[in-house]
């Protein structure tokens, strides 16, 4: 993704938090209240007490008011960059359950650490092939269709992969292929924007 596409991006967001001609969004607290606060610049205690924190909140709570205010503050700017920043704490979490797949799909070949280690592999594929997608459209924007042809083809990779690595014949390795990636992607990926959602609001 582009600069200008972040930019964009971020305009969309601001513009929902309280820009231009869209109404500002019902965060569930005095909006107004918070606004004047922030505009008098008023002990950050206070704002967060017209968020609607109480003095005796956990840690946990504390850091996901500071975190709402921040954001509403800047009105959502680098929110998107934060959540592409948080994809590879994501990949990170998803290499072991993903190598937890094949330990069940393949559970007679070998330890946990034996799956863990053609994940790792397979993932470093993967990294390798998206970073080659994202430099090349940033040199030279390529059509679509041909990002997603390149994106299907690592479905091929894994399934030669599969075959050679556990040594099973083709329609072994194509069938629990399927099964890994339809488990993968209905189960992991939206796992996997929930983790990059959660970073990108601890993190931004």
């Amino acid at each position: 993704m582009s600069e200008k596409e972040l930019e964009a991006l971020d305009s969309i967001i601001a513009a929902n938090s309280g820009g231009g001609n869209i109404p500002k969004m019902d965060f569930g607290f005095d909006s107004k209240k918070l606004d004047s606060l922030i505009a008098i610049n008023a002990p950050e205690k206070e704002q967060l007490k017209a968020m609607g924190m109480k003095d005796d909140v956990g840690l946990i709570t504390r850091r996901f008011y500071k975190q709402a205010l921040k954001i509403y503050n800047q009105s959502g700017k680098g929110v998107v960059q934060a959540f592409i920043d948080s994809i590879p704490i994501s990949m990170f979490i998803l290499l072991p359950i993903f190598a937890f797949i094949l330990k069940l799909l393949f559970f007679r070949r070998g330890p946990f650490t034996h799956h863990l280690v053609f994940s790792f592999y397979y993932y470093s594929f993967l990294f390798t092939v998206f970073s080659i997608i994202v430099i090349v459209n940033f040199v030279w924007k390529i059509p679509d269709w041909i990002d997603w042809l390149v994106a299907m083809s690592t479905f091929f990779y894994l399934l030669l992969a599969i075959k050679r690595f556990y040594g099973q014949g083709y329609f072994l390795s194509f069938f629990k292929t399927c099964v890994a990636t339809f488990v993968y992607i209905t189960f992991m990926i939206p796992i996997a924007i929930g983790v990059m959602i959660a970073g990108a609001f601890l993190f931004y």
